[in-house]
């Protein structure tokens, strides 16, 4: 279990830089913050594991949270 909770503040930590990168002037803040809204949606997802498949619904979680990031990362790279 505490590799769950340790993920979970990951999770936050993470939603919380993206909301910040939001404030940012000229960054389409839409975007940012659909994609932070997305990252706090995969918290719940932690907690309710596919039985017979944890490893590759682990993957598949930390697969969708660099692909939220990456959005960011790219909605900020055109502003730079």
């Amino acid at each position: 279990m505490a590799s769950r909770r340790k993920l979970k503040k990951q999770i936050s930590y993470i939603a919380g830089d993206l909301f910040l990168a939001s404030l940012m002037e000229g960054v389409n803040r839409e975007a940012i913050i659909e994609a932070t809204h997305n990252v706090i949606n995969l918290i719940p997802r932690i907690s309710h594991t596919q039985p017979g498949n944890v490893k590759g619904y682990y993957k598949n979680l930390r697969e969708a949270l660099d692909k939220e990031i990456k959005i960011v990362a790219d909605e900020l790279s055109k502003n730079a």
